[in-house]
């Protein structure tokens, strides 16, 4: 499926980013790997190469254009150029309400996940235009979807989201004559450590189990479950590989069937 290419992955982590390079590992991609933390990078690399893969870490702030356009000249250098560029890297937002919001807050979120997220792609197009082609998926966020009324207000996260969907839409009308398809994977729950741990505090804040507060958001889905960060790598696997060759400006919902789009 994507044996034999190269793929950057940013926002490397606990979680989707670990899935994210694994899977594309597995299926046989030599891995670049970004992120800001070092040590978990040469971990992770470490693992993947343990396991047959070929994987080199690649710290940095993807809000330094500099430290992108570097990020990608490893995957030159090691590997020999860039097919697919997985963007994952994301900024939470302070939980405030919009109205109550402080603008350098917004302009936080999206720096790493806009310009950041441009500034990935910025420094990648080159080198897929000298392969013939690539695939950039980048991952989004069902707030785009659905207002959840009964969360922490996540205005500036969400409006940093819609503007990526846009982003990427424009991006595949812009570069499809290159060979190069943009494309948008767009989870809902990932149970992973982030939500574990959040279900636990929720669940010691009312006095119940965390299997249902598990339950309860699970429920909600018509699969009645909480996608693993494997399910949602997948979903990034298929845009990434020539599966979905024809496939371009497009957005694929791995949520469960908690919405319909």
């Amino acid at each position: 499926m994507v044996n034999g290419k190269v793929a950057i992955v940013s926002g490397v982590g606990p979680g989707l980013g670990d899935a994210i390079a694994a899977v594309l590992a597995a299926r046989g991609a030599s891995t670049v790997l970004v992120a800001r933390n070092a040590e978990h990078l040469a971990e992770t690399a470490e693992r993947l190469n343990g396991l047959g893969g070929h994987a080199v870490a690649a710290p940095a702030d993807i809000t330094d254009p500099e430290q992108c356009r570097a990020a990608v000249a490893t995957a030159v250098r090691e590997f020999g150029g860039v097919d697919i560029l997985v963007n994952n890297a994301v900024r939470y937002a302070p939980y405030d309400p919009i109205a109550d919001s402080k603008l350098d807050d917004w302009r936080a979120v999206f720096d790493v996940n806009v310009f950041g997220t441009l500034a990935m792609c910025q420094a990648s197009v080159p080198a897929m235009r000298a392969r013939g082609g690539g695939s950039i998926v980048i991952i989004n966020s069902q707030v785009v979807r659905t207002y959840y009324p009964l969360q922490r207000p996540q205005g500036p996260y969400a409006a940093s989201k819609g503007a990526l969907l846009a982003t990427a839409m424009h991006m595949a009308g812009e570069l499809g004559a290159d060979g190069i398809r943009v494309n948008s994977v767009v989870p809902g729950w990932i149970w992973g450590p982030r939500v574990k741990a959040r279900f636990e505090r929720d669940a010691a804040t009312r006095g119940v189990a965390p299997q249902l507060v598990y339950d309860e958001v699970a429920s909600r889905t018509a699969l009645h479950l909480i996608p693993r960060p494997e399910d949602v790598a997948n979903a990034v696997l298929f845009f990434a590989s020539d599966l979905s060759g024809a496939v371009t400006g497009q957005s694929l919902d791995v949520n469960g069937g908690e919405s319909f789009h």
